[in-house]
């Protein structure tokens, strides 16, 4: 067979050179940066490099795609198999393959259903900590000594909040800890902030702060790594990381949330114009307060004056009063002693112990009883004596009836001698009973028999059931032959046999 021979017009590439032309068409045809949108599939990170190599595809077709290490580092999440994206980046033809491929410096979830869904996993989990309560929320300080205020050097947002700052209170230092806030690296850089916050003397409150943007940007604020060093912060801390319509679970775990730099530094500082303003009109309040008060003092200082001499003219009159009542009372009492004294003296003279009146009148009794008998035997032998002369003068001058007149003598004569008889056991009987009466009264008695005597030593009061002793009093005891010192240690009162209870 012939080899076929090409024009001689025809030009001749080589492989390289076409691939070449390729690619510069390509280049030409697509000189600026591309968006794609697809998902992705075959991915693989390459170790060491950090690269991720991947394909990009959707129902029709497919194209390989490439990210490098050092725009893979702005990643704010893991790419995975299956995931729709959108790509940002240059198309590219890589000659060494002969493949066309999109080299992607920018890389974000296609649309916002993976923000959301990122969204709604941290929050739901933080919530079951109890960590979106509003109960855990602290209080910003009304008057923070020192703000620390973290966010980009270079945005916009630090100078808003500084502004504010100035114009509300230049008193107050502010601390900017620089951070990134936006893109793959910022998730480190925050925690990396707020990890220096403790370290941070006289900090009361701290504002993380950028400007609004899009979802993708807002999305590292959806990390739960950063959501907990917010948490973790020792001191309150305000979010004002987007617009009004934009929540992240930042926000919801910052003890305040704002929606913009400058509404963050309205509510952290306090106008010091105001609070001067404030203070003076309130020292006018307060000196008005001091001298109302001094005048009420000062008035109610005059009256306790006017009422203390009152009082002082009264004193003294009461004063003179009472020493002239205590004179008199002193002479009435002193009269009175005398006279109770002197009334005294004459009871004690005429006070006899009931044992010594009764031996007395039972002396005076038998000694009345023995006159009495005496008397009557006088008058008897004089009876007897006048009796017998009469019968000796009639025997002598009438001898008759004699005898009839002895035999009535002699009846009479005994008679009276029985008449005698009886009223001498009478009056004999009737002593014995007073005898018996006085002897039965006699206090010194029961002494006999073994029983004592109780009686108050301080002034010879016997103890008696009307006038019973008292615990602890001191008594004396008197028994025949023996004398006690007794102190009282139980006292009750005794029942009457006709009055106790029968079995």
């Amino acid at each position: 067979m012939e080899r076929e021979v090409l024009p001689e017009s025809e030009v001749v590439y080589t492989v390289a050179e076409l691939a070449g032309s390729v690619r510069q068409g390509i280049d030409r045809l697509y000189p600026a940066p591309i968006s794609l949108t697809g998902e992705l599939s075959n991915v693989k990170l390459s170790q060491p490099s950090g690269h991720y190599y991947f394909t990009v595809r959707d129902a029709a077709a497919s194209l390989r795609g490439v990210m490098f290490r050092s725009s893979a580092r702005s990643l704010s999440f893991q790419p995975t198999e299956g995931l729709k994206v959108l790509l940002r980046g240059r198309l590219s033809y890589y000659e060494a393959r002969g493949e066309v491929q999109i080299v992607v410096d920018r890389m974000g979830p296609a649309g916002l259903g993976l923000f959301f869904q990122e969204f709604a996993r941290v929050r739901d989990l933080l919530s079951r900590e109890g960590a979106l309560a509003p109960e855990r929320k602290r209080p910003i300080p009304p008057f923070p000594r020192k703000v620390a205020l973290i966010t980009s050097p270079q945005g916009a947002a630090v100078w808003d909040f500084l502004r504010i700052c100035d114009q509300q209170n230049r008193l107050v230092p502010v601390v900017v800890v620089p951070a990134r806030v936006q893109g793959g690296e910022a998730a480190a850089d925050l925690l990396r902030a707020f990890s220096e916050i403790p370290a941070l003397q006289g900090v009361d409150v701290v504002v993380l702060s950028r400007g609004g943007g899009s979802a993708e940007d807002l999305w590292v604020y959806n990390r739960e790594d950063v959501a907990r060093a917010i948490m973790a912060c020792p001191v309150p801390v305000v979010t004002a990381i987007g617009h009004e319509v934009d929540v992240t679970v930042a926000d919801l775990v910052a003890d305040l949330r704002v929606a913009t730099p400058t509404e963050a530094a309205k509510r952290v500082f306090f106008d010091g114009g105001q609070l001067v303003e404030s203070a003076v009109l309130a020292r006018r309040r307060i000196l008005g307060a001091i001298s109302s008060r001094l005048k009420e003092a000062q008035a109610r200082h005059r009256r306790f004056r006017e009422g203390a001499s009152q009082l002082s003219r009264r004193i003294s009159s009461l004063h003179l009063s009472l020493v002239r009542g205590q004179e008199a009372l002193s002479h009435q009492v002193r009269g009175g002693l005398s006279l109770e004294t002197g009334r005294l003296r004459e009871l004690s003279g005429r006070l006899v112990h009931p044992s010594s009146q009764i031996v007395r009148q039972g002396r005076r009794l038998s000694e009345g009883a023995g006159n009495l008998v005496r008397l009557f035997l006088a008058r008897l032998s004089a009876a007897r004596a006048d009796l017998h002369d009469r019968v000796r003068a009639l025997e002598r001058r009438d001898g008759l009836g004699l005898a009839g007149l002895k035999e009535q003598q002699t009846r009479f004569a005994s008679r009276l001698s029985r008449a005698v008889q009886g009223r001498l056991s009478r009056e004999d009987r009737a002593c014995d009973r007073l005898r018996s009466a006085l002897l039965s009264h006699d206090p010194e008695r029961p002494l006999a028999s073994g029983f004592f005597l109780l009686s108050r030593p301080e002034d010879g009061r016997l103890v008696t059931a009307s006038d019973p002793p008292s615990m602890g009093e001191m008594l004396a005891g008197k028994t025949r032959g023996l004398a006690l010192s007794l102190k009282v240690v139980d006292v009750r009162p005794e029942m009457p046999e006709d009055n106790k209870p029968r079995q």
